[in-house]
């Protein structure tokens, strides 16, 4: 539940063409109605394959937004099966899930 004084639901009252997202990590976003999840995996997924592998901080520099949020998008496209990640001493790196591209 939300207070009432909460900024983000003001925001949302104030602008009803946004809402409010919450990752399964707890980050809060507020995205425009409009907004695709399947677009915006499809794309994480090309930006990874055009390069091989990407951590979150090369693929927030590429497609120019924050880290945090670059890290939860390329999560999203994990968990909808389309990456695989390696995490390791050198940090975490997402590459394409080859398992359903090849056979």
């Amino acid at each position: 539940t939300y207070s009432p004084s909460d900024p983000s639901i003001i925001f949302i009252l104030i602008f009803p063409f946004f809402r409010l997202r919450i990752f399964d990590s707890g980050v809060m976003v507020i995205e425009h109605q409009s907004h695709n999840e399947e677009e915006m995996v499809a794309s994480a997924l090309e930006t990874v394959s055009e390069r091989g592998s990407l951590t979150s901080e090369e693929f927030a520099k590429i497609v120019g937004m924050s880290v945090l949020l670059a890290k939860e998008r390329l999560l999203l496209a994990e968990n909808m099966g389309h990456l695989c990640r390696d995490d390791s001493v050198e940090g975490l790196r997402f590459y394409p899930n080859l398992f359903l591209t090849q056979s």
